[in-house]
């Protein structure tokens, strides 16, 4: 009787996984579907035994199913799944995302920073708009006239130097600041944060880091789709809002957990 019910249990979770579907919320690169006869688009819906070409071996989507979950949808490693020359069925290109938790210490104080390295990370930061401050430790880091938090970094094959510090206390972290464009993403490989004592002239590096200035409206898209493809009165608002927050975790990394946090809540709210 158990080996009849498990027999049942795995038929009726392959016919789910076959009729689910699975909803496309960011692409980077072009995936086409062999099965619909078109290239992949945000919001788009495929299913389990869709065929995908991939036009370029690295593109990559994020996308999210009916009920399992985040997914990340990528030509997969083991060339005996594919069915051609960079085509597989989507139940062969889809791996699990995991949730990447977020601090919980910061989402619940929100105070000052005690450490820029920490708060930064050593890969890629990401910014939600055009600028961000961050209140800094007076425990730490000293800001004043005499001690600023300056940044050098690289654009179009030049060296430049930016003061981030401003007289009460915090940095910002700002398109205008690193003399960037306002639209679209833009990324900073490289950002050397240092510690700089104005009268010598002597600074210490405190923080280095890859910044990412996100555009706030493209991905509002982003966080919509996944809202109007859950939000049926069947998942509470809490759950939904660990379900932004993972889904920014696993494709974009690292933030200030409480403003996207703020920004994730006040969406949702927004929302019928």
């Amino acid at each position: 009787m158990k080996f009849l019910s498990i027999i049942i249990f795995s038929l009726f979770s392959v016919l789910q996984f076959q009729t689910e579907n699975y909803y496309i919320i960011k692409i980077k690169g072009k995936i086409y579907n062999e099965s619909s006869g078109k290239l992949l688009k945000q919001g788009d819906a495929i299913k389990f035994d869709d065929k995908l070409k991939f036009t370029q071996k690295e593109a990559i989507a994020l996308v999210i199913s009916d009920s399992r979950g985040r997914f990340t949808l990528r030509y997969p490693e083991r060339p005996e799944e594919s069915v051609g020359a960079l085509t597989v069925f989507v139940k062969n290109a889809l791996t699990t995302s995991q949730l990447n938790n977020l601090s919980t210490r910061s989402l619940a104080s929100g105070g000052s920073v005690n450490h820029l390295d920490t708060y930064l990370g050593n890969k890629t930061f990401n910014v939600i708009g055009n600028e961000l401050q961050i209140n800094l430790s007076k425990k730490h880091y000293t800001v004043n006239k005499e001690n600023k938090i300056v940044a050098r970094y690289e654009l179009n094959n030049q060296k430049h130097l930016a003061e981030l510090s401003t007289e009460n206390q915090t940095i910002i972290l700002s398109r205008s600041k690193f003399e960037l464009p306002d639209n679209d993403v833009f990324v900073l490989k490289k950002v050397n944060l240092y510690q700089l004592y104005v009268p010598t002239g002597k600074k210490k590096l405190i923080a280095s880091a890859g910044i990412r200035f996100i555009d706030e409206k493209q991905l509002e898209k982003e966080f919509l789709i996944i809202i109007e493809k859950f939000n049926k009165g069947e998942m509470s608002k809490a759950k939904l809002n660990a379900l932004l927050l993972g889904y920014f975790n696993d494709f974009y990394g690292k933030t200030d957990d409480l403003k996207l946090n703020k920004y994730t809540a006040k969406l949702i709210r927004a929302c019928p």
